[in-house]
């Protein structure tokens, strides 16, 4: 083909004309985007601008979602589900209006729902240069995602406040602000003051007793966990030591940690080997003692096992254990030991030791040489730190017995029922009129409703009337008493850390003589003479017996109709779950008027937890309806079997539910005879509450083994513990009237000061401030 020079010049125009449009998208897409139609970009991934010059920040739930108003100008909002804006740089598969909503598993849409994906996850600004969020004050990650622990420079906001590059506080001056909107590549400092660790709310759940958090900011809300000394959000304050303080222990005495540890081989003399103990303080921090050797005697290399356990605790770096004490028993002939600690030293409430039976890794250090063994610990007596109980009752001492023979201990039958194992005596015999009155007056109400209370004494009975169909008895009701009582100055042995004991209380005007009824007992002395004398202290607070039903607490049944459904529980000794017949948790309560329980539980309540020998059903005279616990003792033949050691107050660590067992049942209603098929046996327990101290009894199972033994179809009791514990529980809601913080920084005598020494007032001295010195003086009193 031949061209011509006109042609030639027409042909070399056009193709210039064609790379001059092909060269006109803006900046050439800078390097990032690929220039189309209509001299538009089309930006790469995280790209974004005319030019392609812009960078797209990172993502993240956003903290705070915020409307999007009407992006298309179409004056409205679109739904949920009205897709628009598809292709922008920004949301280039399209934006909504309206929230997001989600929806559960069945497809239903949430209509509440929030924290959507945004960029710099809402708390922050795109540095469009560089791609980095520069975050607010009190946020950081690459997405501004996480809340930021305390520390001297937060995340990468420059000159936004005090200290070098700090975004700890935020300003704005004359309507400027001081947040640039370029960010900078800042490494925090000093996170926690350099005292503690930043950990997200999820890991801070899991140390606090392995609790779960899984709402939506586990990742996302941070918080310092500080170490052993240093308190604060910032772990930046010092802690002094505590003590008791001296004038609380004027008129009764504190309660510290009494701890049991009981190791217990099949064979005599078989237990040998080595162990650590794992001790907390009140702190929270632990320390591990040297190895411990064990003997099924309790002597090793002639120094007994208590002697060799308080050596290496008082060993303990820091006088962590200042003072202890230890008793120990041989277990029957050589079958191991049982000792009980004592921390005189360590006021307040203890993390409960714990023992280390593998010192060499895998492999047990403590063995047998035939048989079998275990190694339990339970808390006999909790150490306090807040008294619930510290009014005295004044003008009454009182004894508590329990109601069974002399001679062969046996249960009184008239008086003694679940809930109903012994009763207040005075110091001499039975109470005075007098006496009495006092008493009724000091317990007052007990159900928070002083519009039902009886007597001149303006009190309540704490009890309630059951019916078998045949006869009516009085039991411990919906709102018992709770009373603690601690041990007269002339006691044997008195001294200011002799623990007292809490007993539930209620009142039976049948029993003459014995009227205020004590489900709980502490000693086995059924005669006047054989009883401690105890001050008598009382609460504000409110105790009520758990159950389950359509009423809002335990109903009367005096006609024989149905009785109330009580949450009831079982549990191994030398453990802290107890396994309840129904969901207890507040947060899976049904609503009403559905079967709910009459009070919930959640983390930080108090619960008793009281050995009252708790029956397992009995149908009485035949009736269809019989009394739920029966009025029968279980596995409680006369006064020496309950636990003496049972009144604590419990605190809830945690309550939930876990999956069912091949051993599982799901209703509570549910009957097994194992006498027709004795692999028929199933338990409801998958309902669990944990509380802070292994119990030192075993809450029985109720089981048709239990219960009545007769045979099959003539009269076998099937009516309500085939399948669930027997023991029953009470709620404890403490009142802040009539309750007293007495282990505290410096025994409330004294100011903590900023480098964690107590400075004592004038007339007090010693490290806590827990020593009355009429010639001490505080630092800067006047001479």
């Amino acid at each position: 083909m031949r061209f011509s020079r006109g042609s030639f010049l027409a042909v070399i125009a056009a193709s210039s004309a064609i790379s001059i449009v092909r060269s006109e998208c803006p900046n050439a897409c800078s390097g990032h985007g690929s220039c189309g139609s209509h001299d538009m970009c089309t930006c790469d991934r995280n790209f974004q601008g005319a030019d392609c010059s812009l960078r797209t920040c990172p993502f993240g739930k956003a903290h705070v979602d915020t409307p999007r108003g009407d992006l298309d100008a179409s004056l409205t909002i679109g739904d949920h589900n009205d897709i628009i804006l598809a292709g922008s740089t920004l949301y280039p598969y399209g934006i909504t209006e309206g929230f997001p909503l989600m929806s559960d598993t069945a497809g239903t849409v949430i209509a509440n729902t929030a924290h959507d994906y945004m960029e710099c996850s809402n708390k922050g600004l795109c540095d469009r240069i560089n791609g980095l969020c520069e975050c607010l004050p009190g946020y950081d990650g690459a997405a501004c995602q996480r809340a930021s622990c305390p520390s001297k420079a937060n995340s990468s906001t420059p000159g936004s406040g005090q200290g070098e590059r700090s975004n700890t506080n935020f300003k704005v001056f004359n309507a400027n602000s001081a947040f640039h909107g370029r960010a900078a590549e800042v490494v925090q400092r000093d996170q926690c003051s350099g005292h503690g660790t930043c950990m997200t709310i999820e890991q801070l759940a899991f140390l606090d007793h392995g609790n779960t958090y899984d709402l939506w900011d586990k990742d996302v809300t941070m918080g310092c966990k500080c170490d052993p000394g240093y308190t604060g959000p910032d772990c930046n304050d010092r802690v002094c030591i505590r003590g008791i303080d001296p004038l609380y222990t004027d008129d009764t005495t504190a309660q510290v940690t009494h701890t049991t540890v009981r190791f217990e081989s099949s064979d005599a003399s078989a237990l040998s080997g080595e162990y650590a103990i794992k001790f907390y303080d009140i702190t929270g921090e632990d320390y591990i003692t040297k190895p411990l050797p064990i003997s099924g005697t309790g002597v090793v290399n002639g120094k007994s096992h208590c002697n060799t356990v308080k050596e290496a605790l008082l060993e303990l770096p820091n006088g962590v254990v200042p003072t202890i004490e230890c008793s120990q028993e041989v277990i029957n002939t050589n079958l191991g030991i049982e000792y009980t600690l004592t921390f005189t030293g360590n006021p307040g409430f203890l993390r409960e030791l714990e023992l280390d039976q593998y010192l060499d890794g895998s492999r047990p250090t403590v063995e047998v040489s035939s048989g079998t063994f275990t190694g339990k610990v339970h808390t006999k007596v909790k150490g306090e730190t807040i008294d619930y109980f510290a009014q005295r009752c004044e003008g009454i001492t009182v004894k508590i017995l329990a109601d069974s023979a002399n001679g062969d201990d046996s249960w009184t039958a008239a008086n003694v029922r679940p809930g109903s194992l012994g009763y207040l005596s005075g110091p001499s015999g039975a109470l005075t009129a007098a006496e009495m009155k006092i008493l009724k007056k000091c317990l007052g109400d007990s159900d928070w409703d002083p519009e039902n209370n009886v007597e001149v004494s303006d009190w309540d009975y704490g009890a309630v009337v059951e019916n078998d169909g045949a006869v009516s008895y009085n039991m411990i009701g919906a709102f018992p008493h709770a009373i603690k009582v601690v041990p007269v100055e002339s006691t044997s042995g008195y001294n200011i850390r002799m623990p007292g004991s809490y007993h539930l209380v209620w009142y039976d005007a049948t029993a003459t003589g014995k009227e205020f009824r004590v489900a709980n007992i502490n000693s086995n002395a059924n005669l006047v003479g054989e009883a401690s004398e105890m001050y008598v202290y009382t609460t504000k607070g409110t105790v009520q017996q758990m159950g389950w039903g359509t009423e809002t607490e335990i109903a009367d049944n005096s006609a024989s109709g149905g009785s109330s459904t009580r949450i009831v529980g079982h549990f191994e000794k030398g453990t802290n779950r107890i396994y309840t017949n129904y969901d207890t948790s507040c947060k899976n309560n049904p609503s009403s008027p559905n079967p709910r329980n009459h009070v919930c539980v959640e983390k930080g309540d108090k619960l008793f937890v009281v050995d009252s020998c708790w029956g397992v059903g009995d149908l009485g005279a035949g009736t269809g309806a019989p009394i739920f616990g029966g009025t029968a003792l279980n596995g409680c033949a006369d006064s020496t079997a309950p636990n003496l050691d049972s009144g604590n107050i419990y605190t809830v660590t945690k309550v939930y539910t876990v999956p069912l067992g091949a051993d599982s049942d799901t209703s509570p209603a549910s009957t097994f005879d194992i006498v027709a098929d004795p692999t028929a046996e199933r338990f409801v327990n998958n309902n669990i509450i944990e509380i802070d101290a292994n119990v030192g009894w075993t809450g029985e199972k109720g089981g048709p083994e239990n219960s009545n033994l007769s045979a099959a179809g003539a009269g076998r009791d099937t009516t309500w513990s085939d399948n669930t514990g027997v023991v029953t529980l009470f709620h404890f809601t403490p009142h802040k009237d009539g309750s007293y913080e007495y282990v505290s920084e410096c025994s409330n005598r004294g100011l903590c000061d900023e480098y964690g020494v107590c400075d004592c007032f004038d007339g007090y001295t010693g490290v806590d401030c827990s020593i009355q010195n009429i010639l001490a003086k505080h630092k800067d009193s006047k001479k």
